[in-house]
């Protein structure tokens, strides 16, 4: 950058910054391991019946068994986050049900020359 020279102070210092930033970042970023041997290892105990399970499994997704075992623990564990998802949005709802029966309640109210909120059944 040859130009800093003729820019404003205040630029080339946050030019500088960004310098300093993206350097930061550049420290911090490691580089990334592609999953292989040389990935951390886990030993798991589970029963012969357990194995002959999922190596069936395995076979009919066209996989080997580390990669089924890991595409089930995946899947498990995105599991939770999709059932808090669907909690959320049956709370979210609810809410917009109960604020659409207040207005139909209003509304019939309105047109019927009673008061909204003293309904008897």
């Amino acid at each position: 950058m040859a130009k800093k020279k003729s820019l404003p102070k205040h630029i080339k210092k946050n030019l500088a910054t960004l310098d300093r930033m993206v350097a930061a970042s550049k420290a911090l970023a490691a580089p990334a391991k592609p999953p292989g041997r040389g990935s951390p290892q886990f030993v798991l105990r589970y029963t012969p019946e357990l194995r002959d399970k999922i190596a069936r499994l395995a076979k009919a997704n066209g996989r080997s068994i580390n990669a089924e075992l890991i595409a089930l623990l995946e899947r498990a564990l995105n599991y939770g986050d999709d059932v808090e998802q669907l909690q959320q949005s049956t709370g979210d709802l609810f809410d917009r049900m109960e604020k659409l029966e207040s207005l139909v309640r209003e509304h019939d109210a309105q047109l019927s020359g009673r008061d909204p909120y003293n309904v008897e059944k």
